[in-house]
């Protein structure tokens, strides 16, 4: 059952980063700030309801003699979250790097600019490397995309395994464990 949930969560993960990931591209090249306030809002929903989509799919295959626990399903969203967040990352690390680079480094010296005064004369050279590094270095935007999913998917979880969890119930039978003849 274990390996069932994992594959399960992956599948989910995957269809969930996927549609993110298509509707990010569609953003990240939208002009309009209304319409990327729409998009961005459209994308948190379609990954809420996804995400209690494939829940609901998954408690379904449980048994009613086995049920569905809320620990259960929260633990369910957030392993699926962990691999969109992983998607999300490579995605967000290609586009840093070949893409929208000269634009995240223009924001970093200008960051940086306004910070100038804020920031010790010694550690300034530092911080600016740091950050310069950080927009565009592949490991650390794809560990804060898995950490920020998870958390997403922590609070999602929530509500979600509210409306799919089940009781066990030891007197019901199911088709697996009906007794043979």
């Amino acid at each position: 059952m274990k390996k069932q949930f994992w594959i399960e969560a992956l599948k989910g993960g995957t269809i969930i980063g996927l549609v993110s990931v298509a509707l990010a591209l569609v953003t990240q090249y939208t002009e309009n700030a209304t319409i990327v306030g729409v998009l961005n809002f459209l994308s948190t929903v379609v990954t809420i309801m996804l995400a209690f989509g494939y829940t609901r799919k998954f408690a379904a295959g449980h048994s009613k003699q086995e049920g569905f626990s809320y620990g259960r399903g929260v633990g369910f969203v957030v392993a699926m979250m962990l691999f969109v967040g992983v998607i999300s990352g490579v995605y967000s690390a290609v586009m840093a790097n070949f893409f929208i680079k000269e634009e995240l480094l223009e924001v970093v010296n200008t960051t940086m600019a306004q910070m100038q005064d804020m920031i010790p004369a010694e550690s300034f050279d530092s911080t600016y490397s740091l950050m310069r590094n950080s927009v565009t270095n592949p490991l650390m935007l794809t560990i804060s995309s898995v950490f920020s999913n998870a958390f997403f998917g922590l609070l999602v979880g929530l509500c979600a395994s509210a409306l799919t969890r089940r009781q066990p119930d030891i007197f019901a039978e199911d088709g697996n464990n009906a007794p043979q003849e």
